[in-house]
């Protein structure tokens, strides 16, 4: 989710795309998610080790690093388990959390909304700034939220056209493609990829900023 990124439709996830993260099919998308949590470990630890004291900025940012793991944990567990509407509401929240990180980051002064405000910061206004940021972040977002919500692609999600013209339902949920829940894992791979990147660059602005809240 680069700033450059393409708009990528879940029905027709370019095989490009997926081979250049390394998916070449379920097993190895679902290895590839799973392995990707690394790059949230590895951005904490070098934002925090570097860090002499710990400040209400680094008490956000500590909440960030447990958010995205804990998301990034729970989608590929549902994808694992067959279940897009786990997996897709999931990666709506990651999204969110990594939309949120660059809005702290960019908007340092607002910190006291994070974590004063039970309410925290609009979520419009996360969402909204990021969609200024990032080309790429504005049609999959869409794309999850329609999956998070009881609308057209959620509610049929679970029904599928029969070549005789008839249809199937099932109660357990599964994902309608092969290529859907490839491009599950594929986003699992690229939210952590980014949040990393996010998290390394709110990590500088902690370094650069003097603390105003104190602890």
């Amino acid at each position: 989710m680069s700033e450059k990124s393409e708009d990528i439709e879940p029905d027709s996830a370019p095989s490009a795309w997926l081979r250049s993260l390394g998916i070449e099919d379920r097993e190895s998308g679902i290895e590839r998610a799973s392995a990707a949590r690394q790059y949230l470990i590895k951005a904490a630890r070098k934002v925090l080790g570097a860090s002499p004291e710990y400040t209400t900025l680094h008490l956000a940012f500590s909440g960030f690093v447990a958010r995205a793991q804990g998301l990034h944990e729970g989608s590929v567990a549902a994808i694992s388990a067959n279940n897009p509407y786990a997996t897709f509401t999931l990666l709506r929240a990651y999204s969110e959390n990594a939309a949120a990180i660059l809005y702290l980051k960019d908007h340092p002064t607002k910190l006291d909304s994070f974590w004063r405000n039970p309410k925290g910061v609009k979520i419009g206004s996360i969402t909204n700034y990021a969609v200024k940021r990032f080309d790429g972040f504005k049609p999959i977002y869409t794309q999850l939220s329609e999956y998070a919500h009881p609308a057209r692609r959620s509610i049929l999600a679970s029904t599928k056209a029969t070549e005789d013209g008839h249809f199937t339902w099932s109660s357990s949920p599964s994902f309608k493609s092969e290529d859907d829940s490839l491009t599950a894992c594929a986003w699992v791979v690229e939210l952590a990829q980014a949040t990393s990147h996010l998290l390394v660059e709110l990590g500088d602005v902690m370094h650069s900023t003097s603390d105003q809240m104190g602890p």
